[in-house]
């Protein structure tokens, strides 16, 4: 079997060169393949050698794709809510070529509202799957990598970690999953990983409606991870003011 890609531009398997047609835009599979692989929605045995066909069949991304933009806002919504809980197909196959052929602003934010909405109210079905079969799930539909990445950045980190993951490209059922395993206090996990998918999805729809194709084709994985991680080392200063502003207040009721 060829391997699946040679580089984060190239696609070496014709059978997925193929172009997701929509009525606004064309997006290559090969973007989403790249998506999938990072996020460990594709557990390949070395460097992008796995076949997609041995996990995500083509045909079921076509027929997922095809049938969330037949329903428009409401398909996209459906596609990003089972994302946070069962089915591997990344949201972003629905909502960049939406994004792309939005007439203004408010729409793309229309867009990322949808999706950030089926994103949180999907993760309480992960979540709840975790909490009661999060053993076996992680085990069997997550990478040893992923889950270790996981567990890492929740148990040291926290809320500010679910948010971390929420905002890169990592599986958000996984990360689901193991709140859900872990009985990660409920709140925190939809509050932090809601603010998380908020930027998540905004900042590529945005960059995708005002920059057009060049921005479509820029997004790799690993360019929105470096911006995602830049953005984090920015916000550090804020989190850490909002940190000890929360420790004041707490001191200060005790000396009450």
């Amino acid at each position: 079997m060829a391997p699946l890609m040679r580089s984060w531009g190239q696609c070496m398997n014709p059978a997925v060169s193929m172009i997701i047609r929509s009525p606004s835009a064309r997006v290559p599979i090969c973007v989403s393949l790249h998506w999938m692989q990072l996020a460990g929605n594709v557990d390949s045995i070395g460097p992008f050698r796995q076949s997609m066909a041995s996990l995500v069949p083509e045909t079921w991304v076509d027929w997922t794709v095809d049938a969330a933009e037949s329903f428009g806002l409401i398909g996209l919504f459906i596609v990003s809510a089972t994302e946070s809980a069962i089915q591997p197909v990344p949201p972003d196959l629905v909502s960049w070529p939406m994004a792309l052929g939005a007439g203004s602003l408010s729409e793309v934010m229309a867009i990322v509202l949808v999706a950030t909405i089926g994103s949180v109210l999907g993760s309480l079905g992960g979540y709840w799957i975790g909490s009661v079969a999060g053993d076996y799930v992680l085990s069997r539909f997550a990478s040893e990598s992923s889950i270790a990445r996981l567990e890492h950045i929740m148990h040291r980190h926290g809320s500010f970690g679910v948010f971390f993951a929420a905002l890169g490209p990592v599986p958000y059922k996984a990360l689901a999953w193991t709140a859900g395993a872990g009985s990660m206090p409920l709140i925190p996990f939809v509050i932090s990983g809601g603010i998380g998918r908020l930027m998540r999805f905004s900042i590529p729809a945005v960059s995708i409606w005002y920059y057009g194709d060049a921005a479509l084709e820029w997004f790799t994985p690993v360019r929105f991870l470096l911006m995602s991680v830049l953005g984090l080392v920015l916000m550090i200063p804020v989190f850490r003011w909002m940190q000890n502003q929360g420790h004041s207040e707490e001191e200060g009721m005790r000396t009450r």
